[in-house]
C-alpha cells in the first residue's frame, strides 16, 4: 500500500481485489490534494466513492464526497460519520486522515484497505467459508466491534460488504449511518429514518423498528453475517424477496435456519441472534466463548489470522483475551502439526532433564 503506484498498474491491482469502477465522465481528476484513480460502489447519501493518492508515490486513499449542493442535513451526517469514525482507535478500522467538510462538495479520506469485501469473496465460495475460516471472521469482526465499541459508538451497518479480509486481518469500514452512544455530547444531527436502516438482511430487530440502539445491535448483525457466511445463503431469506413486515415477523418467530452453521459456533450465533437486545451476550462473552469452542480448528483458509497489536493490549480485559487466543494458536501448533508436537516434547525432555539434574544437585547439597 505504500510503495511507488501508477495509476494503470494501481487500478489494475485494485480490479483484482475488489468490485471498482472506471472514473465516469464530469468526475474531477484531483479532490484537494489527492490523484482520482478509479471509483468504489457508491455510499449512502448519493455520495461518490473514490480511490486516489496523495502523488505518484503515495499511499493509496479512499475519498468520499458528497456532490455540489448536497443538502445541509446530508453535510451534517457526513460531518457525523467523520467525528464518529475518529472517535474509533483501532487496527482494523481504516483511520480518517484528512477532510474538508466545509467545502462546497465536501468529503473526507480514509486508508485505503487493500483487501476484498466479504461479499465479494463469497461470491466466489459456493457452500459458504469451512470452519476456519468462519472461525477467523467471527473473532477478527469481534475484535473490530471491541474496538468500536470501546469509544462509545455503535456501528450499525455490520454487513458483509462491510468487512474487509486484508491480506494481514480483518477490517470493519462504513460508519455512514454510525452512532455515537458514549458520555461525551455528539455534535450534528441524529442519523432517523430510511438513512439510519443499514442494510434490511443485516439489520437487528429494534433497528428495522426503529427503536433505540445499543451495543447489542451489532452483536445480532455479527450473528446474521457469521450465520450467512457460514453457507453463502442468508439464513432468513434466502433470495432477498420478503416484504419488510414478513422478514420482521420471520425474526420476531426466530424462523433462522442456522443449519449449516458449524456446531462449535451455533450456540454463539444462536444468542447473538436472540430477538431481546437485552438477552444477546457482549462482545467479550462472544469472543471468550468463540475462542474456546474453536480452538483446535486447524484447517487450511484463504482468511487471515486475526493478529495481535499494541493497540490490542489497553485493558487488562484485552491482555487477557489477547493471551487466551495467542495460547490457543500454540496449541494448534502443538496439536496439529508433527514439527511442532517435536519441538514441544523436545522441550519437555529438556525440561524434565534440567529438574533432574536441579534435584540432584539439591540432594548433595542437602547429605
Amino acid at each position: 500500500m505504500d510503495e511507488a503506484l501508477n495509476s494503470a498498474g494501481a487500478v489494475a491491482d485494485l480490479a483484482g481485489t475488489r468490485q471498482i469502477g472506471l472514473l465516469e465522465p464530469g468526475d474531477p481528476d484531483r479532490i484537494g490534494p489527492y490523484d482520482l484513480l478509479c471509483r468504489l460502489p457508491r455510499g449512502g447519501q448519493g455520495a461518490d466513492v473514490f480511490v486516489g493518492s496523495a502523488g505518484a508515490a503515495g499511499a493509496l486513499v479512499v475519498i468520499k464526497r458528497l456532490p455540489e449542493g448536497a443538502p445541509e442535513l446530508a453535510r451534517k451526517r457526513l460531518a457525523r460519520e467523520v467525528e464518529n469514525a475518529a472517535r474509533v482507535k483501532s487496527s482494523r478500522v481504516a483511520a480518517i486522515v484528512d477532510q474538508d467538510l466545509e467545502a462546497g462538495a465536501p468529503y473526507y479520506v480514509q486508508h485505503y484497505v487493500s483487501g476484498t469485501p466479504l461479499d465479494e469473496f463469497m461470491a466466489h465460495r459456493a457452500g459458504g467459508l469451512n470452519a476456519e475460516e468462519l472461525r477467523r471472521i467471527a473473532i477478527g469482526l469481534l475484535r473490530a466491534l471491541r474496538d468500536v465499541h470501546a469509544a462509545g459508538v455503535v456501528h450499525r451497518d455490520v454487513k458483509p460488504g462491510n468487512i474487509i479480509i486484508a491480506g494481514d486481518d480483518v477490517w470493519l469500514v462504513d460508519f455512514g449511518i454510525s452512532r455515537y452512544i458514549g458520555p461525551e455530547p455528539p455534535s450534528g444531527t441524529a442519523t432517523t429514518g430510511m438513512a439510519a436502516l443499514g442494510t434490511k438482511l443485516f439489520a437487528s430487530p429494534e433497528q428495522l423498528a426503529g427503536a433505540v440502539l445499543t451495543e447489542a445491535s451489532d452483536v445480532y448483525s455479527w450473528g446474521m453475517v457469521i450465520a450467512f457466511a457460514a453457507g453463502a445463503v442468508h439464513p432468513v431469506d434466502p433470495d432477498d424477496t420478503m416484504p419488510d413486515s414478513d422478514y420482521y415477523l420471520a425474526l420476531r418467530a426466530g424462523r433462522l435456519d442456522l443449519t449449516r452453521v458449524p456446531p462449535n459456533l451455533l450456540d454463539s450465533v444462536e444468542k447473538a441472534l436472540r430477538f431481546n437486545p437485552e438477552r444477546r451476550p457482549t462482545v467479550a462473552q462472544l469472543a471468550r466463548q468463540v475462542e474456546q469452542r474453536t480452538r483446535w480448528l486447524g484447517e487450511t483458509s484463504q482468511i487471515p489470522d486475526p493478529r495481535t497489536t499494541v493497540r490490542d493490549l489497553q485493558s487488562l480485559g484485552a491482555v487477557t483475551e489477547a493471551a487466551r487466543y495467542e495460547l490457543a494458536r500454540l496449541e494448534r501448533a502443538v496439536a496439529d502439526t508433527w514439527s511442532g508436537f517435536a519441538v514441544a516434547a523436545a522441550a519437555m525432555v529438556l525440561l524434565g532433564i534440567v529438574a533432574g539434574l536441579l534435584l540432584a544437585v539439591l540432594y548433595h547439597a542437602v547429605f
